[in-house]
């Protein structure tokens, strides 16, 4: 072969090009980005719309439903949602992956454009569009608390805003609680009305009167002045003197009839850390910094601060990423070196010492030539790039075994090492290069895989096909060079001089001369094998599950009252939900915030009064007595005896791609109390499936309002309109702002309203005067009725459609079992003309990737079947080794009932895609070798015998080292190289387990089979030819004599 026969004239250049992978390798995997999970684009674009004090329906029919129409136009769009909240409307555009998203920004920017003439004349800020970012996610969460006040803590957290924000690559630190700084005007209802000052008249006074406006600039003699009218507040008691309204040539100051106050916005959240006020920071790192050095650096800072604030401040590191990443690599780390030394201890016993170091080489070093590709193609060390490599750990040693098994072969022969390694290696080049091609054609059509699951997994093929590119390199001229410079050969009678390896090979022996002498038994048994074992997993299995279940990090305990629920109330019940989390030892941090849902909040909005979250965290897996699964469940059932009157969720932190809720069903309508009847009735059917646990639905309904209903005419006749009447109430009790105030760098909002005694009754709306035509008040109650009523909460749509969603979480059933329960009682109920259901959240992305991952199968059989085609030039040879695809299943199944482990769709669906690429490799070895030997004359049954024999130790070899290197992902257990100590529970494992399983399984059961089957197919192959050839034979004699 060229390569080879180049390598071996330049061996010098192969040595110094090994020392530079190496050093390249190791300068790679030094500076990649940690990650804990790829760093995926996802394809939504929002569109925001503030709205102050606007009601949800006036929300829908004046923001969302004309910007929507623009919307709908736009090409390549997959899903419209949207949500009109109170003040608030947001419209989130799913893209199809195929789109461009700076393309796609800029064209709902310019359709939102369009749809500005139809939006309120009135609105103060215009949609804000964004793209969703994971770079803007914070990276680390930094808790201040203690027994403080807010005012203290935010002070503090302000003195290390300013420090973390020093800190090269890091783009923003935010605050989030404390109180923040506001300058109220609070207007007195009998001041007002004795002085009969209009409402409008002291908002413009303020307004009016905080001027700091340039003037321009004149020349005055040789000078040029710039004119400037510096008339803006210097402190908030300047505010007073202002002149409010002048009444009958006597002016109204502002202290007639109002309170300045500095004081501080209203408090809608609260926050406590373990049972104490908190102020969190919130850090942002810029694009393409790295996680685990800007963390590091954020640490130092809150080291340094110790020393200078007061010892009884607690600064807590919560959510830290880096420490998830930390913990994420070292255990995949873990996993590969463990898996590592068992696949060269191994190769050892099987081949020898100085072999087996030429063939263990091809894993470090095809490792950094991976690494130093992966650098690069510019892809982050993250979980899948690692596990990636654990699955190829095996298969970097099959070509090495190979190709050294046969230069090894070649010099007992009495070759030289020179020409040894160029036979040897010339002799199976091209089985293996086709065996790595089988298997990178298996991988291959996995690179395609669309939408954000498809970019979560789509490294596993990438970095696969990388390790696999390296260890064929490796094989074909490092391996061959090394063999040449320092192999040596036993004499050819020691080659089964192993008791243990020579009686394995005479039990082989017997065992093909039995299968070839019972062929069609062979073959019947492998039929009922495989069918026994698909219909065994069937009635006994665990079923079918879109993503395997792993012990959370964090979980979130939510709570949701009536809406209307003051603060005060809400966090009454947040602090019975601390108080039984902070029991746990293995709970770490106890996160309390009333006003905000956390982690799968409750639908429809993850911010109100009504709502509150407690956060769990975990202390590391490792430190754990029990399960974080079993503490979420025992706090589920206390939390569930203790609050009554509230709807409570406690749900874990989910892994991996964002999928939705395993049961999420989307229910469509255009009458939202209908809709609230249907959904009842679906809660109530869901109350009654076990396995169903924290339910949830995003309809908000009963929502207390005070209504202001307008007499059109009489305001109309007092040349008064409803929108004066509207912005009135609006600022009187919502508050209008007027102005800001500057003190230094900072500015602080000036805004005009009622002092909160007079927001907290009916009584007092009534009081609030409308500035007439001619400057006179005008009572409310003269233009307006004022009602008390219920309203709708948040508001959905999809595609244009209003959708209300139900959706709970499993616990002790599969999902598809749920859902296939709870859909034949659906069909059961009499809908209303015009309503309809459909599954959505990780069903609807379960659905998509069963039906890629299905494609994706029969892409990587047909690449593998051409990759054969071109291999022996035979439409018949490829079918043969393509039965080893088939036998794999019985291992699957056999693996996946031997260990309790569900059909997950997505790693036990990868992982048979994988093992398509692997298993036919030994057919490809075994068969090549077969008709090697055929063809120098030999007899099929001896050729079959002797192929069998002189390949069985690399086919058997190839297999065990895949699956050892695989065995400390399946069983969970691998040995802490950085402690020094065994890990008997491994958080990868629990995602990746599945996968080894069903590859570790399906490899060894198709090996074994492969063995026996293939060889008596090709007899049976054989046996055909020789008969079509004698038939042909005698018709061609009976053509001649007939002659």
């Amino acid at each position: 072969m060229i390569v080879n026969e180049a390598a071996q004239r330049r061996q010098p250049l192969v040595l110094v090009s090994l020392l530079l992978i190496i050093v390249a390798g190791l300068y790679s995997y030094a500076n990649l980005p940690r990650e804990a999970a790829p760093d995926i684009q996802i394809p939504y674009i929002f569109v925001t719309t503030d709205y102050e004090g606007v009601a949800p329906e006036d929300m829908e029919k004046l923001i969302t439903v004309p910007l929507e129409r623009k919307l709908k136009g736009l090409e390549g769009v997959e899903e419209l949602t949207s949500q009109s909240d109170d003040g608030t409307s947001t419209i989130a555009i799913k893209f199809l992956p195929s789109e461009d998203i700076d393309d796609a920004l800029q064209k709902v920017r310019d359709k939102v454009d369009q749809a500005s003439g139809d939006l309120p004349s009135d609105l103060e800020d215009d949609p804000l569009v964004s793209e969703m970012n994971f770079s803007d996610m914070p990276i680390i969460q930094v808790v201040l608390s203690g027994p403080f006040s807010l005012k203290r803590l935010k002070v503090f957290a302000e003195d290390l805003e300013d420090r973390f924000e020093s800190i090269s690559g890091v783009l923003d630190a935010r605050i989030i609680g404390g109180l923040e700084r506001e300058i109220h005007v609070e207007f007195d209802l009998d001041r007002v009305g004795a002085y009969k000052v209009p409402f409008a008249a002291m908002l413009q006074s303020v307004e009016r009167g905080n001027v700091n406006m340039p003037g321009g600039s004149m020349d005055i003699g040789d000078m040029r002045y710039q004119v400037r009218v510096p008339e803006d507040f210097r402190s908030p008691a300047e505010i007073d003197s202002i002149v409010a309204f002048v009444r009958d040539g006597k002016p109204v100051y502002l202290r007639d009839v109002a309170a300045i106050r500095d004081h501080y916005k209203d408090i809608t959240t609260l926050s406590r850390l373990n049972g104490e006020n908190a102020v969190t920071l919130q850090v942002i790192k810029r694009s393409g910094e790295n996680i685990i050095d800007i963390n590091d650096r954020v640490a130092a800072v809150v080291e340094e601060m110790r020393l200078l604030l007061p010892p009884t401040l607690t600064i807590s590191l919560t959510a830290d990423m880096a420490e998830d990443i930390r913990n994420m690599v070292a255990d995949l780390e873990n996993n590969i070196l463990t898996g590592l030394i068992l696949v060269l201890g191994v190769v050892l016993i099987f081949i020898g010492g100085r072999s087996a170091v030429f063939v263990s080489v091809a894993i470090p070093v095809s490792m950094l030539i991976t690494f130093a590709l992966l650098r690069l193609l510019d892809i982050t060390l993250n979980m899948v790039v690692l596990f990636s490599l654990i699955l190829a750990l095996g298969m970097l040693v099959d070509n090495g075994i190979v190709i050294v098994e046969n230069i090894y072969r070649h010099m007992q022969e009495g070759k030289d090492r020179f020409q040894a390694a160029l036979d040897g290696t010339s002799e199976v080049a091209w089985p293996v290069i086709t065996s790595t091609l089988t298997t990178v054609g298996a991988f291959f059509p996995m690179i395609f895989w669309p939408g954000i699951m498809g970019g979560f997994m789509s490294f596993l093929p990438k970095t696969v096909i990388l390790a696999l590119a390296g260890s064929l390199f490796v094989a074909l001229v490092i391996n061959p060079v090394l063999s040449a410079r320092y192999q040596t050969a036993a004499p050819a009678l020691a080659v089964d001089g192993n008791v243990v390896r020579s009686r394995s090979k005479r039990a082989y022996l017997w065992l093909l001369e039995w299968a070839l002498n019972h062929r069609a038994l062979v073959l019947g048994v492998c039929v009922v094998m495989l069918l026994g074992s698909a219909l065994a997993f069937g009635k006994f299995g665990k079923g079918v599950e879109f993503f395997p279940e792993t012990e959370p990090k964090r979980a979130y305990a939510n709570v949701k009252l009536p809406v209307g629920t003051n603060l005060d109330a809400t966090d009454r019940y947040i602090r019975i939900i601390e108080d039984v989390c902070s029991e746990y030892a293995d709970v770490r941090y106890v996160i309390g915030s009333t006003g905000a849902a956390t982690g799968g909040d409750f639908g429809g909005g993850g911010s109100g009064t009504h709502l509150g979250s407690v956060t769990l965290d975990f202390v590391p897996i490792g430190e754990r007595s029990r399960h974080s699964s079993e503490i979420i469940s025992e706090v589920r059932d206390r939390l569930s005896a203790l609050i009554t009157g509230a709807e409570l969720r406690v749900e874990k932190e989910d892994e991996g791609p964002p999928t939705g809720d395993p049961v999420s069903l989307e229910i469509y309508g255009d009458d939202m109390q209908v809709l609230a009847g249907i959904v009842e009735q679906v809660r109530a059917l869901m109350r009654d499936i076990p396995g169903i646990v924290d339910m949830k639905d995003n309809l908000v309904t009963g929502k207390p309002e005070i209504q202001i209903r307008v007499d059109k005419e009489k305001t109309s006749l007092l040349g008064l309109d409803t929108y004066t009447v509207a912005y009135t109430v609006k600022a009187a009790i919502n508050g209008a702002k007027v102005g800001v105030f500057r003190e230094g760098k900072d500015e602080y909002d000036i805004v005009a309203k009622l002092p909160r005694k007079d927001r907290e009754s009916v009584e007092s709306l009534r009081r609030i005067t409308v500035s007439g035509l001619d400057g006179e008040p005008v009572p409310l109650t003269t233009l307006a009725r004022v009602d008390l009523a219920s309203g709708l909460g948040a508001i959905n749509h999809k595609d244009q459609k209003r959708v209300v969603t139900v959706s709970s979480d499993v616990s002790g059933r599969l999902a598809n079992d749920i859902i296939r329960e709870l859909d034949g009682k659906l069909g059961a109920l009499a809908w209303p003309r015009g309503y309809t259901y459909s599954f959505a959240g990780e069903q609807e992305e379960q659905r998509k990737a069963q039906e890629f991952l299905s494609e994706a199968f029969v892409a990587a059989i047909f690449l593998i079947f051409m990759v054969l085609v071109a291999q022996f030039n035979s439409m018949v040879t490829p079918l043969i080794v393509l039965t080893s695809v088939v036998l794999s299943f019985i291992g699957v199944f056999t693996g996946l009932l031997i260990t309790g482990t569900a059909f997950g769709i997505i790693m036990t669906g990868v992982g048979v895609i994988s093992l398509a690429g692997v298993v036919v490799n030994n057919a490809i070895v075994l068969i090549d070798y077969f008709e090697q030997l055929k063809a120098k004359g030999m007899q099929t049954r001896e050729a079959l015998l002797e192929a069998g024999l002189t390949r069985f130790r690399p086919v058997l070899l190839t297999a065990v080292t895949t699956i050892l290197g695989l065995l400390p992902m399946a069983l969970g257990v691998s040995f802490d190289f950085f402690k020094w100590k065994l890990i008997t529970e491994s958080e990868s494992a629990q995602w990746w387990g599945p996968m080894a399983v069903a590859v570790i399984f399906g490899l060894l059961v198709a090996t074994l089979l492969t063995l026996v089957v293939v060889p008596v197919l090709c007899s049976l192959q054989d046996g055909g030819r020789a008969w079509l050839t004698r038939r042909r034979s005698g018709k061609a004699g009976e053509a001649v004599a007939r002659t």
